[in-house]
């Protein structure tokens, strides 16, 4: 039963009856189900209606057999939707989790902690990291973005053809906003994002600029030749929109966009494996 539902039994037996007009539409099936089995009654009332208490005790005790009744305190926001709603996508965590790897040794701090990022990838294969409200999670050396978890599973190789030493995070196709909102909190540590040079690609670098004016974007030297050897046309024939590429007056977003358009072509970011 809904929480929602349970609010207003609550007010009913308080107050032995109330109007059709403030029963919340989410609640009236449920009233109506109640009023079925005869725990409450409806009768017309000038143009509406009016609910009142039929069965007292049975309603009652079906507060007391439903719904959460613990502390609130120790529940987390999802656990607590669900409790009170049902429905854990209606409770807001606040904790973000990412997935990290490091191509050479690299320290993230928070407070008063520190941590090896290199040596958990050494021994573990890929790294996480959860940040919580309170944290402040900061680290000097460089990090890549990568949109795939190839490169992120593979980092070692992958980053063997390019020039680049620090922290991989994983973002994943779209990236999110919160993960654009921490990004903003580090200090001193350059970004760089390695994107699918397609127009999600394109999109994602350029609302990152918005947010990280000293980003920057990976373009391969031969990232010609690439487009030539690997390109994928479906790259380019999606639905994804194009307004803020066409109207940006990014030099290297306008560069990879001409270059996209005249191969007739995108690139999965994969295709860096293949530089040699």
């Amino acid at each position: 039963m809904k929480n929602a539902t349970r609010n207003l039994l609550f007010k009913l037996i308080e107050a032995g009856r109330i109007s059709s007009s403030n029963v919340p539409k989410s609640c009236r099936s449920d009233i109506l189900n109640l009023k079925d089995r005869g725990f409450v009654d409806w009768e017309k009332s000038g143009r509406g209606g009016v609910y009142t208490v039929e069965d007292r005790e049975a309603i009652i005790t079906l507060l007391e057999n439903t719904g959460y009744h613990g502390s609130t305190q120790a529940l987390t926001p999802k656990a607590k939707a669900v409790a009170f709603h049902q429905d854990a996508h209606k409770g807001r965590d606040d904790t973000l989790l990412l997935m990290l790897s490091a191509t050479q040794e690299v320290f993230w701090t928070n407070h008063e902690a520190a941590v090896n990022l290199f040596k958990i990838v050494q021994d573990c294969g890929i790294a996480s990291l959860l940040i919580k409200p309170c944290d402040n999670w900061q680290t000097e050396t460089p990090i890549a973005l990568v949109e795939n978890l190839d490169l992120l599973v593979y980092a070692d190789q992958y980053f063997k053809h390019i020039a680049f030493d620090g922290s991989v995070l994983y973002y994943g196709g779209w990236i999110s906003k919160r993960t654009i909102a921490w990004l903003k909190t580090l200090k001193n540590t350059p970004v760089t994002i390695f994107p699918d040079y397609d127009l999600v690609g394109l999109n994602n670098y350029l609302l990152l600029k918005q947010e990280l004016p000293d980003l920057e974007i990976y373009i391969p030297e031969n990232l010609a030749d690439l487009l030539v050897r690997y390109g994928d046309p479906k790259r380019l024939t999606s639905s994804t929109d194009r307004t803020l590429i066409e109207q940006t007056r990014d030099e290297k977003a306008s560069f990879l966009y001409a270059l996209l358009l005249k191969h007739g072509v995108g690139l999965h970011q994969e295709g860096l494996m293949l530089g040699d």
